[in-house]
């Protein structure tokens, strides 16, 4: 069970470290294998896609952290009491919000895995692959949101 809680504790982190330093390891093989005159591009689209990745994975460590984008002005013209509702419905909101850009995103990967079967220009992968990515993360966010606000409920009590 610790391990466990390990792992939930430092998903974002752990992912997040492992792709900056996969795409600085590639970045420099690119740079090495250009200096001798080695076309290289598989690296310079897999350092994006992995980019592309840490992003989204990125907004949920920062929902994880409650450092994401929030109307904090709202909270200046409030009470104190009133604080942990006002975090509950932004939590919320951001919710459904997360949940959209799941089901729009859920229908894009379809389309593109299955009706038009791209495949990325250099590695030759299926675009569905990198496309996943934002709806990963989105939800991841949803995960982390839905802790928070179980957490905040609990404060409330």
């Amino acid at each position: 069970m610790d391990i466990i809680k390990k792992i939930e504790t430092n998903f974002e982190e752990v992912l997040c470290a492992i792709l900056l330093a996969a795409m600085t390891v590639i970045i420099f093989i690119q740079i090495i294998f250009r200096e001798m005159g080695i076309p290289a591009a598989w690296s310079e689209e897999l350092a994006r896609y992995m980019f592309v990745w840490q992003i989204y994975i990125g907004c949920a460590l920062g929902v994880k952290r409650r450092k994401h984008i929030k109307v904090d002005a709202v909270m200046l013209l409030i009470k104190d009491k009133w604080h942990v509702v006002m975090y509950i419905v932004s939590n919320i909101l951001f919710m459904v919000f997360c949940i959209i850009i799941s089901i729009y995103g859920m229908e894009l990967l379809y389309k593109i895995q299955f009706i038009q079967k791209q495949v990325s220009p250099a590695m030759r992968i299926p675009t569905v692959i990198p496309y996943s990515s934002f709806v990963f993360g989105c939800l991841l966010m949803i995960i982390r949101l839905v802790q928070d606000t179980m957490k905040l409920v609990k404060e409330r009590r």
